[in-house]
Protein backbone atom coordinates (compact mmCIF):
# COMPACT_ATOMS: atom_id res chain seq x y z
CA UNK A 1 0.00 0.00 0.00
CA UNK A 2 1.43 3.11 -1.00
CA UNK A 3 2.06 5.35 2.30
CA UNK A 4 0.28 8.23 0.86
CA UNK A 5 -2.78 6.51 0.34
CA UNK A 6 -5.38 7.38 1.94
CA UNK A 7 -7.56 4.75 4.06
CA UNK A 8 -10.83 7.24 4.20
CA UNK A 9 -12.09 9.51 1.95
CA UNK A 10 -13.23 12.49 3.42
CA UNK A 11 -16.59 12.13 2.42
CA UNK A 12 -16.32 8.55 4.05
CA UNK A 13 -15.04 9.73 7.16
CA UNK A 14 -17.33 12.35 7.26
CA UNK A 15 -20.13 9.98 6.75
CA UNK A 16 -18.94 7.67 9.32
CA UNK A 17 -18.81 10.67 11.85
CA UNK A 18 -22.74 11.37 10.95
CA UNK A 19 -23.76 7.78 11.53
CA UNK A 20 -21.67 7.70 15.06
CA UNK A 21 -23.47 10.76 15.84
CA UNK A 22 -26.82 9.96 15.28
CA UNK A 23 -26.50 7.05 17.29
CA UNK A 24 -25.22 8.47 20.15
CA UNK A 25 -28.16 10.46 19.54
CA UNK A 26 -30.42 7.91 19.31
CA UNK A 27 -29.08 6.26 22.80
CA UNK A 28 -28.94 9.55 24.80
CA UNK A 29 -32.60 10.39 23.45
CA UNK A 30 -33.85 6.23 24.87
CA UNK A 31 -31.99 6.85 28.47
CA UNK A 32 -33.89 10.44 28.32
CA UNK A 33 -37.36 9.26 27.63
CA UNK A 34 -39.74 9.18 30.91
CA UNK A 35 -42.70 7.21 31.40
CA UNK A 36 -46.00 8.69 31.79
CA UNK A 37 -46.81 8.36 35.54
CA UNK A 38 -50.70 8.76 34.44
CA UNK A 39 -50.05 5.69 31.99
CA UNK A 40 -47.32 3.83 32.65
CA UNK A 41 -48.31 0.96 30.42
CA UNK A 42 -49.07 2.96 27.54
CA UNK A 43 -52.71 1.95 26.86
CA UNK A 44 -54.85 4.15 24.98
CA UNK A 45 -57.67 2.82 25.26
CA UNK A 46 -58.04 4.02 29.29
CA UNK A 47 -59.42 7.50 30.38
CA UNK A 48 -55.96 9.40 30.94
CA UNK A 49 -57.49 12.50 33.21
CA UNK A 50 -58.73 9.30 35.56
CA UNK A 51 -55.67 7.75 36.54
CA UNK A 52 -53.78 8.12 39.82
CA UNK A 53 -50.26 8.53 39.56
CA UNK A 54 -48.30 5.25 39.33
CA UNK A 55 -45.36 6.69 41.04
CA UNK A 56 -47.43 5.77 44.10
CA UNK A 57 -46.27 2.12 43.45
CA UNK A 58 -43.37 2.39 41.56
CA UNK A 59 -41.46 5.50 42.86
CA UNK A 60 -38.56 5.41 40.22
CA UNK A 61 -40.83 6.03 37.57
CA UNK A 62 -39.92 9.52 36.47
CA UNK A 63 -36.03 8.78 36.37
CA UNK A 64 -35.18 8.71 32.94
CA UNK A 65 -34.79 5.54 31.09
CA UNK A 66 -37.03 3.88 34.01
CA UNK A 67 -38.79 0.34 32.61
CA UNK A 68 -41.78 -1.24 33.53
CA UNK A 69 -41.24 -5.24 33.17
CA UNK A 70 -43.79 -7.62 31.96
CA UNK A 71 -44.37 -9.08 35.45
CA UNK A 72 -43.93 -7.03 38.43
CA UNK A 73 -41.02 -7.60 40.91
CA UNK A 74 -41.77 -8.08 44.64
CA UNK A 75 -41.77 -4.49 45.32
CA UNK A 76 -44.51 -3.46 42.97
CA UNK A 77 -46.60 -6.36 43.61
CA UNK A 78 -46.50 -5.73 47.61
CA UNK A 79 -47.19 -2.20 46.60
CA UNK A 80 -50.53 -3.13 45.08
CA UNK A 81 -51.47 -5.44 46.95
CA UNK A 82 -51.07 -2.47 50.13
CA UNK A 83 -53.76 -0.84 47.96
CA UNK A 84 -56.01 -3.98 47.67
CA UNK A 85 -55.87 -4.52 51.03
CA UNK A 86 -56.30 -0.82 52.33
CA UNK A 87 -59.83 -1.30 50.10
CA UNK A 88 -60.40 -4.93 51.78
CA UNK A 89 -59.89 -3.73 55.24
CA UNK A 90 -61.61 -0.22 54.80
CA UNK A 91 -64.73 -2.45 53.50
CA UNK A 92 -64.01 -5.26 56.41
CA UNK A 93 -64.39 -2.34 59.29
CA UNK A 94 -67.49 -0.51 57.44
CA UNK A 95 -68.86 -4.22 58.07
CA UNK A 96 -67.81 -4.63 61.59
CA UNK A 97 -68.84 -1.18 62.79
CA UNK A 98 -72.24 -0.61 60.72
CA UNK A 99 -73.64 -4.32 61.85
CA UNK A 100 -72.34 -3.67 65.25
CA UNK A 101 -74.01 0.03 66.18
CA UNK A 102 -76.95 -1.18 63.90
CA UNK A 103 -77.45 -3.59 66.56
CA UNK A 104 -76.28 -1.69 69.90
CA UNK A 105 -78.49 1.10 68.98
CA UNK A 106 -81.53 -1.17 68.05
CA UNK A 107 -80.82 -2.72 71.03
CA UNK A 108 -80.69 0.85 73.41
CA UNK A 109 -83.89 1.77 71.76
CA UNK A 110 -85.92 -1.72 72.18
CA UNK A 111 -84.56 -1.43 76.21
CA UNK A 112 -85.55 2.36 76.18
CA UNK A 113 -89.00 1.04 74.66
CA UNK A 114 -89.60 -1.44 77.11
CA UNK A 115 -88.47 0.53 80.19
CA UNK A 116 -91.16 3.60 78.70
CA UNK A 117 -93.87 1.56 78.10
CA UNK A 118 -93.47 -0.79 81.52
CA UNK A 119 -94.01 2.68 83.21
CA UNK A 120 -96.82 3.62 81.05
CA UNK A 121 -98.33 0.14 81.52
CA UNK A 122 -97.97 -0.05 85.78
CA UNK A 123 -95.60 -2.84 85.51
CA UNK A 124 -97.97 -5.47 83.34
CA UNK A 125 -97.36 -5.38 79.25
CA UNK A 126 -99.90 -6.74 77.21
CA UNK A 127 -98.96 -10.35 76.36
CA UNK A 128 -98.60 -9.62 72.51
CA UNK A 129 -96.19 -6.72 73.65
CA UNK A 130 -93.23 -7.85 72.17
CA UNK A 131 -94.71 -8.86 68.83
CA UNK A 132 -96.21 -5.26 68.52
CA UNK A 133 -93.09 -3.75 69.66
CA UNK A 134 -90.90 -5.99 66.88
CA UNK A 135 -93.46 -4.90 64.63
CA UNK A 136 -93.00 -1.19 65.56
CA UNK A 137 -88.90 -1.42 65.33
CA UNK A 138 -88.40 -2.87 62.83
CA UNK A 139 -91.23 -2.33 60.08
CA UNK A 140 -91.77 1.31 60.72
CA UNK A 141 -89.75 4.61 61.09
CA UNK A 142 -87.24 3.56 63.67
CA UNK A 143 -85.67 1.00 60.99
CA UNK A 144 -85.51 3.81 58.60
CA UNK A 145 -83.84 6.33 61.05
CA UNK A 146 -81.16 3.79 62.02
CA UNK A 147 -80.41 2.78 58.86
CA UNK A 148 -80.29 6.60 57.52
CA UNK A 149 -78.05 7.32 61.04
CA UNK A 150 -76.01 4.60 61.09
CA UNK A 151 -75.39 3.51 57.44
CA UNK A 152 -75.23 6.75 56.00
CA UNK A 153 -72.82 7.67 58.39
CA UNK A 154 -70.61 5.03 58.34
CA UNK A 155 -70.38 5.14 54.23
CA UNK A 156 -68.91 8.65 54.79
CA UNK A 157 -66.96 8.04 57.09
CA UNK A 158 -65.35 5.04 55.74
CA UNK A 159 -64.60 6.50 52.16
CA UNK A 160 -63.62 9.69 53.71
CA UNK A 161 -61.16 8.17 55.91
CA UNK A 162 -60.21 5.67 52.76
CA UNK A 163 -59.31 8.76 50.64
CA UNK A 164 -57.50 9.94 53.20
CA UNK A 165 -54.68 7.21 53.62
CA UNK A 166 -55.03 6.48 50.09
CA UNK A 167 -53.73 10.28 49.55
CA UNK A 168 -57.11 10.85 46.62
CA UNK A 169 -58.39 14.33 47.18
CA UNK A 170 -62.27 14.31 47.81
CA UNK A 171 -62.95 17.30 45.60
CA UNK A 172 -60.89 15.64 42.65
CA UNK A 173 -63.63 12.89 42.94
CA UNK A 174 -65.59 15.70 40.87
CA UNK A 175 -64.10 17.16 38.35
CA UNK A 176 -66.50 16.25 35.86
CA UNK A 177 -65.44 16.51 32.30
CA UNK A 178 -67.87 15.87 29.28
CA UNK A 179 -71.10 15.45 31.06
CA UNK A 180 -74.29 17.38 30.21
CA UNK A 181 -78.13 17.00 30.68
CA UNK A 182 -78.06 14.72 27.32
CA UNK A 183 -75.75 12.58 28.73
CA UNK A 184 -78.05 12.42 32.29
CA UNK A 185 -80.98 11.59 30.35
CA UNK A 186 -79.78 9.02 27.98
CA UNK A 187 -77.55 7.65 31.30
CA UNK A 188 -81.07 7.61 33.59
CA UNK A 189 -82.99 5.56 30.29
CA UNK A 190 -79.57 2.82 30.24
CA UNK A 191 -79.56 2.58 33.96
CA UNK A 192 -83.61 2.09 34.23
CA UNK A 193 -82.93 -0.85 31.37
CA UNK A 194 -80.38 -2.69 33.38
CA UNK A 195 -82.70 -2.13 36.60
CA UNK A 196 -85.60 -3.90 34.67
CA UNK A 197 -83.63 -6.26 33.22
CA UNK A 198 -82.06 -7.75 36.14
CA UNK A 199 -85.18 -7.24 37.81
CA UNK A 200 -86.60 -9.98 35.58
CA UNK A 201 -83.22 -11.83 35.68
CA UNK A 202 -83.14 -12.41 39.37
CA UNK A 203 -87.17 -13.66 39.25
CA UNK A 204 -85.98 -16.16 36.98
CA UNK A 205 -82.96 -17.21 38.98
CA UNK A 206 -84.94 -17.13 42.20
CA UNK A 207 -87.75 -19.16 40.89
CA UNK A 208 -85.25 -21.64 39.26
CA UNK A 209 -83.51 -22.04 43.00
CA UNK A 210 -86.66 -22.48 44.80
CA UNK A 211 -87.86 -24.99 42.82
CA UNK A 212 -84.94 -27.05 44.13
CA UNK A 213 -85.99 -26.11 47.67
CA UNK A 214 -83.58 -22.87 47.99
CA UNK A 215 -85.39 -19.95 49.03
CA UNK A 216 -83.04 -16.63 48.65
CA UNK A 217 -82.83 -14.03 50.97
CA UNK A 218 -84.79 -10.55 49.28
CA UNK A 219 -84.43 -7.58 51.23
CA UNK A 220 -87.78 -6.02 52.53
CA UNK A 221 -88.43 -2.54 51.44
CA UNK A 222 -91.90 -2.27 52.60
CA UNK A 223 -92.56 -0.36 55.93
CA UNK A 224 -95.60 0.74 57.37
CA UNK A 225 -98.47 3.22 55.59
CA UNK A 226 -97.02 6.13 58.19
CA UNK A 227 -95.97 9.34 56.97
CA UNK A 228 -92.82 9.82 58.98
CA UNK A 229 -91.98 6.73 57.96
CA UNK A 230 -92.15 7.55 54.11
CA UNK A 231 -90.18 10.23 54.57
CA UNK A 232 -87.43 8.60 56.17
CA UNK A 233 -87.39 6.00 53.67
CA UNK A 234 -87.51 8.66 50.77
CA UNK A 235 -84.34 10.95 52.63
CA UNK A 236 -82.26 7.84 53.07
CA UNK A 237 -83.05 6.07 49.82
CA UNK A 238 -82.89 8.59 47.50
CA UNK A 239 -80.67 11.34 48.55
CA UNK A 240 -78.27 9.67 51.82
CA UNK A 241 -77.86 6.03 50.11
CA UNK A 242 -76.91 7.13 46.76
CA UNK A 243 -74.78 9.66 47.60
CA UNK A 244 -73.00 8.07 50.43
CA UNK A 245 -72.61 4.81 48.40
CA UNK A 246 -71.18 6.08 45.29
CA UNK A 247 -68.44 8.17 47.17
CA UNK A 248 -67.54 4.84 49.19
CA UNK A 249 -67.85 2.48 45.81
CA UNK A 250 -66.96 4.51 43.07
CA UNK A 251 -64.98 7.11 44.81
CA UNK A 252 -62.64 5.27 47.52
CA UNK A 253 -62.80 1.53 46.19
CA UNK A 254 -62.99 2.04 42.26
CA UNK A 255 -60.10 4.94 42.30
CA UNK A 256 -57.35 2.68 44.03
CA UNK A 257 -59.00 -0.89 42.46
CA UNK A 258 -58.08 1.16 39.00
CA UNK A 259 -54.51 2.27 39.67
CA UNK A 260 -53.02 -0.62 37.90
CA UNK A 261 -55.83 -1.00 35.42
CA UNK A 262 -59.16 0.84 34.79
CA UNK A 263 -60.59 -2.19 33.72
CA UNK A 264 -60.39 -4.42 36.30
CA UNK A 265 -60.95 -1.43 39.00
CA UNK A 266 -64.72 -1.37 36.85
CA UNK A 267 -65.23 -4.95 37.53
CA UNK A 268 -63.67 -5.85 40.60
CA UNK A 269 -65.50 -2.89 42.22
CA UNK A 270 -68.74 -3.69 40.77
CA UNK A 271 -68.47 -6.94 42.23
CA UNK A 272 -67.51 -5.82 45.58
CA UNK A 273 -70.71 -3.43 45.21
CA UNK A 274 -72.88 -6.74 44.51
CA UNK A 275 -72.14 -8.85 47.15
CA UNK A 276 -71.71 -5.74 49.60
CA UNK A 277 -76.04 -6.29 49.39
CA UNK A 278 -75.79 -9.45 50.64
CA UNK A 279 -78.58 -10.87 48.41
CA UNK A 280 -79.35 -12.50 44.84
CA UNK A 281 -81.71 -9.84 43.60
CA UNK A 282 -79.50 -6.68 44.18
CA UNK A 283 -76.37 -8.35 43.61
CA UNK A 284 -77.12 -8.67 39.99
CA UNK A 285 -78.27 -5.24 39.78
CA UNK A 286 -75.71 -3.63 41.98
CA UNK A 287 -72.95 -5.91 39.76
CA UNK A 288 -74.70 -4.94 36.32
CA UNK A 289 -75.16 -1.45 37.25
CA UNK A 290 -72.44 -1.11 39.02
CA UNK A 291 -70.00 -1.83 35.82
CA UNK A 292 -71.96 0.99 34.13
CA UNK A 293 -71.46 3.18 37.07
CA UNK A 294 -67.88 2.69 37.06
CA UNK A 295 -67.66 3.27 33.57
CA UNK A 296 -69.54 6.20 33.92
CA UNK A 297 -67.41 7.85 36.30
CA UNK A 298 -63.65 6.47 34.98
CA UNK A 299 -65.10 8.78 31.46
CA UNK A 300 -66.38 12.04 33.17
CA UNK A 301 -63.81 11.87 36.13
CA UNK A 302 -66.36 13.02 38.54
CA UNK A 303 -68.70 10.74 40.51
CA UNK A 304 -71.83 13.17 39.84
CA UNK A 305 -73.17 11.07 36.95
CA UNK A 306 -73.28 7.68 38.98
CA UNK A 307 -74.82 9.65 41.78
CA UNK A 308 -77.54 11.20 39.75
CA UNK A 309 -77.90 7.68 38.00
CA UNK A 310 -78.34 6.06 41.31
CA UNK A 311 -80.57 8.42 42.71
CA UNK A 312 -83.10 7.50 40.04
CA UNK A 313 -82.75 3.68 40.19
CA UNK A 314 -83.67 3.85 44.02
CA UNK A 315 -86.25 6.81 42.78
CA UNK A 316 -88.00 4.53 40.89
CA UNK A 317 -88.19 1.88 43.71
CA UNK A 318 -89.13 3.91 46.03
CA UNK A 319 -91.80 5.00 43.83
CA UNK A 320 -92.86 1.67 43.46
CA UNK A 321 -92.93 0.92 46.92
CA UNK A 322 -94.27 3.69 48.38
CA UNK A 323 -97.79 3.19 45.68
CA UNK A 324 -98.08 -0.35 47.01
CA UNK A 325 -97.37 0.18 50.76
CA UNK A 326 -100.34 2.79 50.09
CA UNK A 327 -102.94 1.12 48.16
CA UNK A 328 -102.40 3.53 44.89
CA UNK A 329 -102.93 0.88 42.56
CA UNK A 330 -104.01 3.05 39.51
CA UNK A 331 -101.09 5.23 39.64
CA UNK A 332 -98.90 2.18 39.92
CA UNK A 333 -99.95 0.73 36.54
CA UNK A 334 -99.30 3.89 35.06
CA UNK A 335 -95.84 4.73 36.27
CA UNK A 336 -95.37 0.93 35.54
CA UNK A 337 -95.92 2.04 31.58
CA UNK A 338 -94.22 4.98 31.77
CA UNK A 339 -91.23 2.59 33.41
CA UNK A 340 -91.23 -0.08 30.76
CA UNK A 341 -91.40 2.66 27.91
CA UNK A 342 -88.17 4.60 29.19
CA UNK A 343 -87.08 0.76 29.56
CA UNK A 344 -87.62 0.29 26.06
CA UNK A 345 -85.79 2.97 24.53
CA UNK A 346 -82.71 2.58 27.13
CA UNK A 347 -82.46 -0.74 24.85
CA UNK A 348 -82.34 1.49 21.95
CA UNK A 349 -79.62 4.02 23.60
CA UNK A 350 -77.70 1.00 25.36
CA UNK A 351 -76.83 -0.88 21.95
CA UNK A 352 -76.11 2.88 20.48
CA UNK A 353 -73.62 3.15 23.48
CA UNK A 354 -72.32 -0.26 22.96
CA UNK A 355 -71.26 0.72 19.11
CA UNK A 356 -70.23 4.20 19.75
CA UNK A 357 -68.11 3.47 23.26
CA UNK A 358 -65.87 0.63 24.50
CA UNK A 359 -64.64 -0.24 28.24
CA UNK A 360 -60.97 0.18 28.88
CA UNK A 361 -58.96 -2.74 27.49
CA UNK A 362 -56.07 -3.96 29.35
CA UNK A 363 -52.58 -4.72 28.05
CA UNK A 364 -50.61 -7.81 28.88
CA UNK A 365 -48.38 -6.03 31.84
CA UNK A 366 -51.50 -4.83 33.48
CA UNK A 367 -52.97 -8.52 33.06
CA UNK A 368 -49.77 -9.97 35.35
CA UNK A 369 -50.59 -7.01 38.00
CA UNK A 370 -55.17 -7.74 38.54
CA UNK A 371 -56.56 -10.53 39.74
CA UNK A 372 -53.38 -12.66 40.55
CA UNK A 373 -52.37 -9.86 43.23
CA UNK A 374 -56.10 -9.90 44.57
CA UNK A 375 -56.21 -13.91 45.25
CA UNK A 376 -52.95 -12.89 47.48
CA UNK A 377 -54.68 -9.54 49.44
CA UNK A 378 -55.80 -11.14 52.62
CA UNK A 379 -58.39 -8.42 53.44
CA UNK A 380 -59.96 -7.67 50.44
CA UNK A 381 -60.77 -11.88 50.23
CA UNK A 382 -61.85 -11.26 53.82
CA UNK A 383 -64.12 -8.69 53.68
CA UNK A 384 -65.75 -10.72 50.27
CA UNK A 385 -66.23 -14.11 52.65
CA UNK A 386 -67.77 -11.61 55.49
CA UNK A 387 -70.45 -10.27 52.85
CA UNK A 388 -71.13 -13.72 51.02
CA UNK A 389 -71.34 -15.47 54.56
CA UNK A 390 -74.03 -12.98 55.73
CA UNK A 391 -75.36 -13.60 52.67
CA UNK A 392 -75.71 -17.26 53.23
CA UNK A 393 -77.02 -17.06 56.72
CA UNK A 394 -80.05 -14.85 55.60
CA UNK A 395 -80.79 -17.77 52.89
CA UNK A 396 -80.90 -20.02 55.97
CA UNK A 397 -81.93 -18.31 59.06
CA UNK A 398 -84.26 -15.40 57.71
Amino acid sequence: MNENQEIFTADQFRQQALELSQAVAELQRRDAVTIDPQDPFDNETEFHDYAEDYGEIVPQIRIPGCHIPLKPNRRERSRIRHYHNTVGGALLLHFVVSNALAIGLMMLVSALLYGIDTVRAGGTLPADYDLRAETLLYDGATMTAVNLLIFGLVNAVTALIGLRVTKIRPASLFRTKGFTIWHAAAYICIIITIQCTMGYAADFLTDMLSSVGIEPYEADFETLPEIKCTILSVIYSILIAPVTEELLMRGFVLKNLSRVSQRFGIFMSAFLFGVWHENLGQFLLAFVGGIFFGYLAVKHDSLLPSIVCHMFVNGVAELFSICDTYGWYDLYDVLDMIYMGVAAFGVILLVVMFIRERLPKTVPAQTERGLRITLTSPLLLIAIAAHVGAAVYYTLYE
